[in-house]
């Protein structure tokens, strides 16, 4: 059944939106997750000319990395954007985005994952504006990082949004359109999470172009509390054996990737003797459901069949991938095998 107040917004929106020009689309992009609306927005351009006219893809400057710096790789929205035989214009900063704006000429901004503030004066320039594809239900995780909180805080749902941009904010637009609660599964991860809701994103941004609803936006309310997801710091990977339980690390693999620890290393290597704290990276990271398995203090650990099990303040992980400090990723096996070498005649313990 449809509450009144969603009734009423679904008239209102039948008496304000109407016809719009050709659209002129400015489509800001830059990962995994922009990529799939835009090229739902091409296929929907391909069906219906008359209301797409063009679309221009901004996304960053390419850089080289890698060692010495010499690999050039381009974002998968540029790749995409390529493929398609889409304009690719570059811009890292609003100085370059606003002499974009000079040389082009758009009617609506779309901006899905690009990073940056667009510019005031862009949106402003822009007949009907500018919306934003926006994983997660707002004003709930507000920021760069939505997935990856929902992740963290281990949420059963969440869902999608798109609002028109804010000249001056990050995500205070007008909520025009919002999926339903959308199940986070045991097996998501955040790369799981960026193809589930890129296309959810896709198709609502879709609903948004064909049913006009950028035209005289009517905002849809909700009873989601605002919360903010910024971004993350890459020292939040650091596991605290002491104070997470093992469904939490898990969650923290699934959200951000490889994780950080350190052992304690006392080594003598050519007379010289080495003791100090190194850092030992973490992959492939499960919450371990046997029982088998007792260890004394959070970050002891020991091999057995289904890899390195390593106690957490509240059960077990398990990990089936080893990377030392400055030594190649190797398994625990072999990471156990070379230990007393490696690291020493030290405890088989984890520290913070």
């Amino acid at each position: 059944m449809i509450s009144l107040r969603n009734a009423f917004t679904v008239f209102k929106r039948t008496l304000v939106h109407s016809t719009h020009d050709p659209l002129k689309i400015a489509f800001f992009g830059s990962d995994t997750f922009s990529v799939a609306s835009l090229g739902k927005l091409v296929q929907y351009q391909k069906t219906n000319p008359t209301k797409i006219d063009s679309i221009h893809t901004i996304t960053r400057n390419l850089k080289p990395k890698g060692r010495g710096m010499k690999t050039v790789e381009d974002l998968p929205i540029g790749n995409l954007a390529n493929s398609l035989g889409i304009p690719v214009l570059r811009a890292d900063n609003s100085s370059e985005i606003l002499d974009i704006l000079k040389s082009q000429h758009f009617n609506l901004v779309i901006a899905v994952s690009y990073g940056k503030l667009i510019p005031a004066q862009f949106i402003q320039e822009c007949k009907y504006g500018g919306l934003n594809v926006h994983p997660s239900l707002l004003p709930k995780y507000s920021g760069s990082s939505p997935l990856q909180y929902a992740l963290l805080n281990d949420d059963k749902t969440t869902g999608c949004t798109v609002q028109t941009l804010h000249p001056t904010k990050f995500d205070h637009g007008e909520i025009i359109v919002q999926s339903d609660e959308i199940p986070i599964n045991e097996t998501d991860n955040l790369s799981t999470l960026f193809d589930k809701f890129g296309g959810i994103g896709s198709d609502l941004l879709v609903k948004s172009i064909d049913e006009g609803l950028f035209v005289n936006p009517v905002p849809v309310q909700n009873e989601y509390k605002y919360s903010l997801a910024p971004k993350i710091p890459k020292s939040k990977s650091q596991i605290l054996w002491d104070q997470l339980s093992a469904r939490q690390i898990k969650r923290m693999y699934d959200a951000l990737g490889p994780l950080f620890t350190f052992l304690n290393v006392n080594l003598r290597k050519k007379r010289k003797v080495i003791q100090e704290k190194q850092r030992v990276i973490l992959s492939e990271i499960t919450e371990s459901t046997g029982d088998e398995v007792e260890l004394a203090n959070p970050g002891d650990f020991v091999l057995n069949k289904d890899g390195l099990i390593i106690k957490a303040k509240d059960g077990n992980v398990i990990a089936k991938l080893v990377k030392m400090q400055a030594q190649s990723e190797e398994s625990p096996e072999s990471f156990i095998g070379s230990y007393n070498k490696k690291v020493g005649d030290t405890p088989k313990q984890f520290i913070n």
